[in-house]
C-alpha cells in the first residue's frame, strides 16, 4: 500500500516501526500480567477490525453484483 491509498499517511513500514515503538513503550511501564492483558485486548481489536474488513467486502461484492 501506498501513503496515498492506506488513509493513514504512513507506509506499512512506518506503521510497523510505529507498532514496534509503542508496544517498546508500553512494556517499559507496566508489569508481565499488564503485557498480557494488553497482548489479549489488542488481540481482539485486531480480530474484530478482521471480521469488520471481511464484511465489508463481502457486503461490497454483493452490492457490486445487484
Amino acid at each position: 500500500m501506498t501513503k496515498d491509498e492506506d488513509g493513514l499517511e504512513l507506509t506499512g513500514e512506518e506503521m510497523v516501526a510505529l507498532a514496534t515503538s509503542v508496544a517498546l513503550c508500553l512494556s517499559k511501564k507496566l508489569t508481565q500480567r499488564e503485557v498480557c492483558l494488553m497482548r489479549t485486548f489488542f488481540q481482539t481489536v485486531a480480530s474484530n477490525l478482521a471480521t469488520i474488513e471481511y464484511t465489508n467486502s463481502l457486503c461490497k461484492t454483493k452490492n457490486d453484483k445487484r
